[in-house]
């Protein structure tokens, strides 16, 4: 049994040494690490070059081309030889026990596809925000369950994921041209492929909270649509049809989202003719008559009450989900 760490990273030379590092320092050994650099423009390069002395491990990929976020995650997972394997944010880090707690839990459950866990953020001076963690306990989910938990998002406490090299090769890795949302469309084709999941409900990892001060989220928010319902038209809508379970409920969730994501068209980082084609694609994921409601409040300058009231929601079901948390712990 091997096991692969891999970093695909561009322009993250201030973190990319304590990632690595993070992967060096696991409790049980690590045959490879792995990192993808995406022509990085900082000094990435010259990181890479130290640390390559130094740690007979690790393998370093610089790509000719800039590929993007999903195809370098792609890239990366593909030159993995482990049985197992890590996808690490060159910004995030491993908690020391985070391999060994989890082939140990695969060594348990053979028939999961990928297994996840909690972790703690920080912000970008490495300080901790809080704990961000599913509900569920340390168990296994089945792929029908996953399946349809899947319509309500990405069900992982952040992208820091263990997975399966022969679920992987099922799917073909991330085969696809999604540009947003792929940690989501990949485990949600590792379900489809009847293929669980294992929640690890202990902190193994951290992951870095950004501030989008430029606006980088805002412009990517057309890719994060398509990518959404590329998930939902791809892979949830093709196997609820195979499996002849009712399409409602993905059409619903699909309502639901449209609505959710037409917030942008009231943000003011957008011309008007950026609005109209996020409008076009919000359409692609649902134009339902609610959709379209929705739509004009933004457009028309009253979002401020939608999104008022979505904050506070939010906002509780974060503190009920911490109280949990720690009521779990404490028993």
């Amino acid at each position: 049994m091997g096991i692969s760490i891999c970093i695909p990273t561009y322009n993250q030379a201030d973190y990319l040494e304590l990632a690595v590092r993070s992967a060096l320092e696991q409790t049980i050994p690590i045959l490879e690490i792995i990192v993808s650099n995406d022509c990085s423009t900082d000094t990435t390069k010259e990181v890479l070059d130290k640390l390559s002395k130094e740690i007979s491990i690790l393998k370093v990929v610089h790509q000719p081309n800039n590929l993007g976020i999903a195809q370098n995650v792609n890239a990366c997972l593909r030159l993995a030889k482990g049985d197992y394997i890590i996808r690490l944010d060159s910004d995030d880090c491993l908690m020391p026990q985070f391999a060994e707690k989890l082939v140990h839990q695969f060594s348990l459950y053979p028939n999961a596809g990928y297994a996840h866990a909690a972790v703690e953020e920080i912000n970008p001076l490495g300080t901790k925000i809080r704990i961000r963690n599913l509900t569920r306990k340390t168990s296994f989910q089945s792929a029908e369950v996953a399946l349809k938990e899947a319509i309500k998002g990405y069900k992982v406490a952040a992208n820091i994921v263990m997975f399966s090299k022969q679920a992987l090769e099922k799917i073909n890795f991330l085969d696809s041209k999604v540009n947003f949302a792929e940690d989501y469309y990949m485990v949600t084709r590792i379900s489809a492929a009847n293929f669980g999941n294992i929640y690890c409900n202990e902190i193994l990892s951290k992951y870095r909270v950004w501030t989008d001060k430029n606006k980088i989220r805002q412009k990517r928010k057309q890719e994060e649509i398509i990518g959404l319902t590329k998930v939902f038209q791809e892979v949830l809508e093709p196997v609820y049809t195979q499996k002849k379970w009712s399409l409602l409920p993905l059409y619903t969730m699909r309502e639901s989202l449209a609505i959710r994501h037409s917030d942008c068209l009231s943000w003011k980082a957008y011309t008007p003719i950026e609005k109209e084609e996020l409008k076009s694609v919000i359409y692609q994921l649902s134009s339902s008559s609610k959709v379209k409601i929705y739509i004009w409040i933004f457009l028309n300058g009253f979002g401020f009450i939608v999104v008022s009231y979505s904050k506070t929601i939010l906002f509780i079901k974060s503190f009920i989900k911490n109280i949990l948390f720690r009521l779990r712990k404490e028993n």
